[in-house]
């Protein structure tokens, strides 16, 4: 196998076997041959003309592309629901490894000019927030020539309740031909099309731009900085997180949000400050990095320090506008631009 018979094995999908590829984070310290080894089995991998493309007989194969160091791109025909409990299950037992976590903006412009037909969002409080008329649910989906209008409608009429959770969109291009794709907020994207290369060209898209934000998290880390004259300077900032409704009982909320549960896979012991604030001292159980958050029922601030991952940040913010606050905002208004619709 090699990426060129991997292209004429996405010429001959259907609309019934349609094409899967799942994105994960990976830290795999520059031996990624070694870790999905292990992650995946060793008796399951076997190698192949490529050196970044990895075969692993599931029940269904599955290919395992680390090309990209950070990004790995795991590619399959097989359906969803054989392959998508599987790789839950590896990501959440390997610290090394995480979804790409794409925020609520990026799905509302996956290619330029492409024509949504599709779009689902799915908004829920459980757990995270009480009050007297109980918790907030809501789940739309729309098809057709409605799912571009209740895209904004959602927006519009239910602000911080308003989420997408995915979209289907439709896409042509003189060089590639068309395509349709769907594109989950967890970095799972359905496609079927003519070239695979056109594929190849929406995820990469996707992924820039999330790269780009997790990065620009990366850099504004707390970090000591030696100083020529002796001692050292402390640059970077806490990021801070600006909600658009007021957390109910901010005691609820953080023994919720730092409990080890998925999807925010954050624990700690949550110290009350005061009647409405909180002090966590935290372990991110993607990386078993240490974060320090402060919480009140309006903001939250995150010291993310000095090699720390951006990919927690990017979790944090994308579960937050699907469990609390879909208008959530960072206060600092470069890394803000990096969550919002419109790509640079």
């Amino acid at each position: 196998m090699n990426r060129a018979q991997l292209g004429d094995e996405f010429a001959v999908s259907t609309p019934r076997s349609r094409w899967k590829t799942f994105v994960l984070e990976a830290h795999d310290n520059g031996d990624a041959d070694s870790l999905i080894a292990e992650a995946f089995g060793r008796a399951n991998v076997s190698t192949t003309d490529d050196v970044h493309l990895h075969r692993i007989a599931f029940d269904e194969p599955i290919y395992v592309d680390s090309l990209d160091g950070r990004f790995w791109s795991v590619h399959t025909k097989a359906p969803t629901s054989a392959v998508a409990p599987q790789l839950k299950s590896i990501v959440e037992s390997w610290r090394e490894l995480d979804w790409m976590w794409l925020p609520s903006d990026h799905l509302r412009d996956i290619w330029p000019g492409a024509r949504p037909f599709g779009v689902t969002a799915d908004f829920n409080d459980r757990g995270l927030a009480r009050s007297t008329k109980g918790r907030s649910d809501l789940t739309v989906k729309a098809r057709g020539e409605l799912a571009e209008p209740a895209i904004e409608f959602l927006a519009n009429q239910f602000g911080s309740a308003a989420a997408v959770s995915s979209v289907g969109l439709e896409a042509t291009s003189e060089d590639w031909g068309s395509i349709a794709e769907a594109v989950s907020r967890d970095g799972r994207f359905v496609a079927h099309g003519e070239d695979f290369g056109f594929h190849q060209a929406i995820v990469q898209r996707v992924i820039g731009r999330y790269r780009r934000f997790v990065e620009s998290v990366e850099r504004a880390a707390l970090r000591w900085v030696a100083l020529p004259e002796g001692g050292a300077r402390l640059e970077g900032a806490p990021i801070v997180l600006r909600f658009g409704r007021r957390i109910p009982d901010v005691e609820l909320f953080v023994d919720h949000l730092f409990s080890a549960r998925e999807p925010f896979r954050l624990w700690g012991i949550p110290q009350m400050t005061g009647e409405d604030t909180a002090q966590i001292e935290a372990v991110d159980l993607h990386v078993g990095q240490q974060l320090r958050f402060d919480v009140a029922p309006g903001w939250m601030r995150v010291y993310l320090f000095d090699g720390g991952c951006g990919n927690s940040i990017a979790r944090l913010v994308s579960n937050l506008q699907h469990h609390f606050d879909g208008t959530v905002a960072i206060v600092d208004e470069g890394l803000d631009a990096g969550i919002r619709q419109t790509a640079s």
